[in-house]
């Protein structure tokens, strides 16, 4: 039987997949080693396929979710040139992998059916993987690609004994007959909702949700930091999509299975994740745990998805997420670059010493606080915690609130590490850095000064999400 391919949809991401294998041609026979050699042919691939997705036909969710995913990878991409003339890092590779795995993020939010999620999980996880622990020599990186590697081995186990069952259970793969299947069903109740669970629990381990978030701190703090952020914004993106459209489209009728573990693990998630960020005194390890809350409150809207905002909140709350947690991961990439450490000791007066590099991340945290005068941050707080209100989620709204406050502790005390007086005279600060750096600088400005805009004119955002 001939299946169509709708290559509006797959496009983006085989352009992708051809822009890495351009790029690691063109590492091999490129007379120098730089990080621009196989960087800008990388980079003009994402371009490509943004603007091959804005020409093609998907459903809005779908097309502002590889937005996210294409904007948050060309990011990385531009601030990995913080790792220039590093010997222990590959350039061809290291573009190869993050292609890779952006492609793999492209075909897990468009994808309509079981086997190509799984196809695309798998995309998405084995570059990923590679990735954190693709620095020569690095033992602890290695370890944590070890850690990353054994949680997505079994995420991936429990994802395929759901989807078996749900194949049992409906008869189909693709996300239409699964819901028509799931509602004529003759099976038992039990055995419809152990299918959904499993299922939903296996993509549970890619987002990073508690119980399944072991392997982030530790993942975070090995990897390369930009690593860390493309993980932190791009698989996050990737994973929470891929969650959604299936809750949404395959999966309505076992509404009253998934609904009420999805507010659990939103609540717990958010919890916990704070509560770790509280006790860091490292901000790499901070982001960490703070992903792991932050994912909490992406699915908290889950709770209410059949809602009008169901989808759209989350979809908009990732958008800012995402781009001020790319900020943070690319100052912060320089000033390990700079100091070699993310202590908060050695970024003591940052904001003060080295503005373009300190102001950036200031930002960046009172973003993901939600505090002013980052407005956006305050507004999408807001976009999330409304579907969960209407949805008569008292409860959860309540652990919400009580979370964003946890936030603002931690978050407000790295400003406040940030913005303090410095012991002593910067040593770190340079009249002339390199070119490497001042890119990975203009990127993290760039982002910045986007996230200034949307805060001035949040309707910006807002108007053109779903």
């Amino acid at each position: 039987m001939n299946i169509p391919v709708e290559w509006s949809v797959v496009g983006p991401a085989v352009i992708v997949a051809i822009g890495a294998l351009v790029a690691l041609l063109v590492d091999a026979f490129y007379p120098r080693r730089t990080w621009l050699g196989s960087g800008l042919p990388a980079s003009a691939a994402l371009v490509v396929a943004g603007l091959e997705l804005l020409h093609g036909e998907m459903s809005s969710y779908s097309l502002a979710l590889s937005l996210i995913v294409l904007v948050g990878t060309l990011f990385v991409v531009v601030a990995s040139n913080v790792m220039n003339f590093e010997n222990a890092m590959p350039p061809g590779e290291y573009h190869f992998l993050v292609l890779s795995a952006g492609a793999g993020a492209l075909m897990m939010v468009a994808a309509r059916d079981l086997v190509t999620l799984v196809v695309a999980l798998e995309l998405l996880s084995l570059p990923s993987i590679a990735l954190v622990g693709l620095r020569q020599g690095d033992r602890r990186a290695i370890a944590s690609a070890w850690t990353f590697f054994l949680a997505s081995v079994v995420s991936t186990a429990i994802t395929l004994m759901g989807v078996s069952l749900l194949y049992g259970v409906a008869g189909t793969l693709d996300y239409a007959g699964l819901d028509a299947g799931l509602r004529d069903t003759a099976m038992p109740d039990g055995v419809v909702a152990v299918a959904v669970v499993l299922t939903v629990v296996g993509l549970l381990f890619k987002l990073g949700a508690v119980p399944f978030h072991v392997w982030i701190p530790d993942t975070y703090v090995g990897a390369p930091v930009m690593v860390a952020g493309f993980l932190s914004s791009v698989s996050k993106a990737a994973s929470l999509g891929a969650i959604l459209v299936l809750l949404a489209t395959a999966l309505p009728h076992a509404y009253d299975t998934w609904q009420p573990l999805m507010a659990v693990v939103a609540a717990v998630t958010m919890t916990v994740g704070n509560l770790g960020a509280l006790r860091q005194a490292n901000a790499v390890g901070m982001l960490a745990w703070s992903s792991v809350a932050q994912a909490g409150f992406l699915i908290a809207p889950a709770a209410a998805l059949l809602t009008t905002d169901g989808l759209s909140a989350p979809v908009q709350y990732l958008a800012v997420y995402a781009l001020a947690n790319l900020v943070a991961f690319a100052a912060l990439a320089v000033v390990l670059r700079l100091r070699g450490s993310t202590d908060y000791d050695d970024l003591r007066g940052l904001a003060r010493t080295d503005p373009p590099t300190g102001v950036p991340l200031v930002l960046a945290a009172l973003t993901l606080a939600g505090f002013p005068p980052a407005i956006i941050g305050l507004v999408t707080k807001y976009v999330v915690f409304r579907p969960v209100v209407e949805g008569d989620h008292i409860w959860l709204a309540v652990v919400m609130a009580v979370n964003v406050m946890l936030g603002l502790a931690y978050y407000l005390r790295f400003i406040a590490v940030l913005v303090g007086r410095p012991d002593v005279d910067d040593p770190y600060v340079s009249p002339s850095p390199p070119v490497s750096i001042r890119i990975a600088k203009s990127a993290a400005l760039i982002g910045a000064a986007t996230l200034v805009v949307l805060s001035a004119w949040p309707d910006l955002l807002l108007s053109h999400l779903p």
